[in-house]
């Protein structure tokens, strides 16, 4: 199964780039995917499949995109 990922800000500097496909085993979860690309569950981040909000053990389907944002503060 291909997924897209997509990072965002300090994010393509931890992995290494900012936008891939992978291949993941069949039924991955988003979860999954931020532990194959050792993202710590820990930091706040919005994550978002096919452009909408996604919580961490939603299963994901061939084909879909998902973005990787860190939470950014300021004025």
């Amino acid at each position: 199964m291909k997924i897209k990922v997509k990072l965002i800000g300090p994010l393509i500097y931890e992995t290494g780039f900012s936008e891939k496909d992978i291949e993941m085993a069949e039924a991955p979860t988003v979860e999954g995917v931020l532990e194959l690309l050792a993202i710590s569950a820990h930091r706040p981040k919005i994550i978002t499949r096919n452009g909408k909000a996604v919580v961490p053990h939603e299963l994901l389907e061939n084909g879909d995109t998902i973005a990787i944002s860190p939470i950014y503060s300021g004025g």
